[in-house]
């Protein structure tokens, strides 16, 4: 009898560990895959606020505005610079921000424009444009997200050149806010799109570290409760060994491939919960000897990680779809134990059992969902909270069924107010976290336009303007 125990606890301690490696190198595959390609750039957004005048180049009495209608040739070239400008920040792997108001009334100064930079993610471009004689000035403020500087540009072309010019200044500006980007010497077209924020290497780092360590020192802890042994000197070694290949191994797998967040947390809904259901239903259905019961654990969290890492093998995990799984977990352990208690119409018992298969099942269907949910993980939390308090509102209401003669039948029927109130305060919770479509004011395009529409240069070296009718607009 003795030889037979001490073969399987030798069985055991081999799955366990092997578990535990499976869990540390459950994102290693599907990690790989993703490190040989390019990750998502996130998108670099900026502001282009409206063409003002004058410069500040040129002595003058004017105050800073926009260029007026009646301004004629001003007017036209301040368009042309807001619309080139648009176009050229596409080129450059730019997002343009079109919130914000394209009103005569956005007059925005070096120091404003510091300060928007300051409270904002977004870049912060303001063009400046005047006449002197036939040339034009062209001044170009630029500052970048959370800048103390304002990056400046000033340049005299020719009406021939203004166009070319202003898309150049526009790249150097950008270029001196990023000096570390590589000049390859071929145009600006396309160079810039380095510059964006590249996904940081192993987001998942520090959660595949914890859990990897929590579920080793959890199966050394097994290790030495199933042997029948109490001994201290066995018991915080064994727990000390588990821990620490787990934190080393999670250390090694993140260093040599890329763990996304998703998929450390996704890893982790497979071992928790059904470590959590195992031990459970483990109790529940009252295995003896109770040493064994640690056993149930390992093994089902066993079954759940290699679940998890077949899963992660075919593709990876977003933070949503994790989430997701976990909240299988959280929800299936309630629901589950409300399905025991329902069933025996005891309110005042435990229900291990329904915790267990709620836990398994739950996190089970749960990671199958998240495979196509596109949810952000705060909205699925927001409806495990609104279940949460659905449930213990819907007790509370529900609480008198507990007063006075408590027969079965009123604590079943407890239970299912209780349970109707999680569903209720889960579906609440998701309609209230709905995205809302944000309304857009309708505006024409385009629109006739007569009067000054242009001015020409006399011989004298004065303007005269240039009357007619035109059609003005976005095309």
């Amino acid at each position: 009898m003795a030889q037979w125990r001490c073969d399987v606890l030798r069985r055991f301690a081999k799955a366990s560990w092997l578990g535990l490696a499976c869990f540390v190198a459950g994102v290693s595959p599907r990690a790989h895959a993703q490190d040989s390609s390019s990750s998502v750039a996130q998108e670099v957004r900026i502001v282009i606020l409206p063409t003002l005048t004058p410069t500040g180049e040129v002595p003058t009495d004017k105050a800073l505005g926009r260029p007026e209608l009646q301004n004629g040739l001003l007017w036209t070239k301040a368009r042309e610079l807001d619309n080139l400008l648009h176009d050229t920040a596409q080129d450059l792997g730019f997002v343009v921000d079109l919130s914000e108001p394209r009103t005569s009334d956005v007059i925005v100064s070096e120091r404003e424009l510091l300060a928007r930079a300051s409270r904002s993610v977004s870049w912060q471009l303001s063009p400046r444009l005047e006449f002197e004689g036939s040339d034009i000035v062209l001044r170009l403020l630029l500052v970048p997200p959370r800048g103390e500087h304002v990056l400046v540009r000033t340049e005299t072309v020719s009406s021939e050149d203004f166009q070319v010019r202003a898309v150049v200044m526009f790249r150097d500006l950008v270029r001196g806010a990023r000096p570390s980007y590589d000049d390859r010497g071929s145009g600006f077209e396309g160079d810039l799109r380095p510059m964006r924020p590249e996904q940081r290497r192993s987001e998942g780092r520090a959660v595949l570290v914890m859990h990897a360590a929590a579920l080793g020192g959890f199966v050394g802890y097994s290790l030495q409760k199933s042997s029948g042994s109490d001994d201290a000197r066995l018991t915080y070694p064994l727990m000390a060994l588990g821990t620490g290949v787990g934190f080393g191994g999670a250390l090694i797998i993140a260093e040599e491939w890329d763990v996304g967040l998703g998929d450390a947390w996704y890893m982790s809904a497979g071992a928790v919960w059904p470590v959590f259901g195992g031990m459970m239903l483990a109790k529940g259905r009252d295995v003896q000897p109770e040493l064994d019961r640690y056993a149930w654990a390992v093994g089902s969290g066993l079954a759940g990680v290699s679940l998890a890492s077949i899963s992660l093998s075919f593709a990876g995990m977003g933070t949503g779809g994790a989430a997701v799984a976990h909240s299988g977990g959280f929800i299936g352990t309630g629901l589950g134990a409300g399905v025991e208690m329902a069933i025996r119409g005891k309110a005042d018992v435990t229900p291990y059992e329904g915790l267990g298969y709620g836990a398994l099942g739950g996190v089970a269907v749960g990671g199958i969902w998240g495979r196509w949910v596109q949810e952000s993980p705060s909205r699925i939390m927001m409806v495990d909270v609104g279940a949460g308090l659905g449930a213990l509102s819907f007790a509370a209401v529900g609480s008198p069924l507990l007063i006075g003669d408590s027969t079965e039948g009123r604590q079943r029927a407890w239970v299912l107010v209780t349970m109707s109130g999680a569903v209720a305060g889960g579906l609440a919770a998701f309609w209230m976290t709905a995205a809302s479509e944000e309304k857009s004011a309708d505006a024409p395009l385009t629109h006739p336009m007569a009067g000054v529409i242009g001015q020409s240069l006399r011989a004298d070296g004065t303007y005269a303007p240039v009357m007619g009718v035109g059609w003005s607009g976005l095309w």
